[in-house]
């Protein structure tokens, strides 16, 4: 009688992988949300939103700041649930490409970037246009921007609403726990640090958007 020849490497390749297929529907449904989780992560990049917040409420003070910071989320949540069930469907409606969304953010974040790189206070003038900054560009484009509502509808389709919905939420507690601190990172570096880093984060930004413009085209 023959017996097969596994090595040791391919049976703990094997013990793996009947592990997976037969783990428990909570424990595949929690490596799900894991991955969801990570993916939206790297998508909505919640640490490098920080210097950008810092830039675009450079003179606020810190009430202003928090209150910014928890309308930013709170709306870009909003967002990304309008789109998690009904994308498609508003992007047929308008005969609106993904692609063009792309564009059209990436528009958008380079006219921001500008602002903030030639000193140019239109969103700073006065406390209600504070409550405009929480829309745009922090809600959107900046949390939820072209790329994670496309995320978020690509998800909603590969893991389901609950998983999704799960990873969103996690992600947005992040970006609201870095915002609402983001204070703190200002009294260690000090307002020249901060007027450096707003001045550099505007390059970024600028460069955010040229990236989604280029990825839209293929260029």
């Amino acid at each position: 009688m023959l017996l097969p020849n596994l090595s040791s490497r391919n049976f703990v390749s094997l013990r793996n992988k009947n592990f997976f297929e037969r783990a428990p529907p909570n424990i595949n449904m929690l490596i799900s949300i894991v991955k969801a989780f990570f993916a939206i992560f790297g998508v909505m990049d919640s640490v490098g939103n920080v210097p950008v917040f810092l830039s675009l409420t450079e003179g606020f003070d810190i009430q202003t700041k928090k209150r910014l910071a928890i309308k930013a989320v709170l709306r870009a949540g909003a967002i990304l649930l309008v789109f998690l069930f009904l994308g498609n469907a508003i992007l047929d409606f308008f005969r609106i490409s993904i692609e063009s969304f792309r564009i059209a953010g990436g528009l958008i974040i380079i006219l921001i970037g500008l602002q903030i790189l030639f000193g140019i206070r239109s969103f700073k003038d006065s406390l209600s246009q504070a409550d405009d900054l929480s829309s745009v560009p922090l809600a959107t484009p900046l949390i939820a921007g072209p790329g994670m509502i496309t995320t978020t509808i690509i998800f909603s389709k590969e893991y389901g609403y609950i998983i999704t919905i799960i990873a969103i939420a996690a992600n947005l507690l992040l970006s609201w726990i870095l915002f609402h601190f983001a204070h703190r990172i200002v009294k260690i570096i000090g307002r020249s640090g901060s007027l450096m880093l707003a001045k550099f984060m505007s390059l970024i930004l600028v460069a955010i958007g040229v990236e989604f413009i280029r990825n839209a085209l293929n260029l």
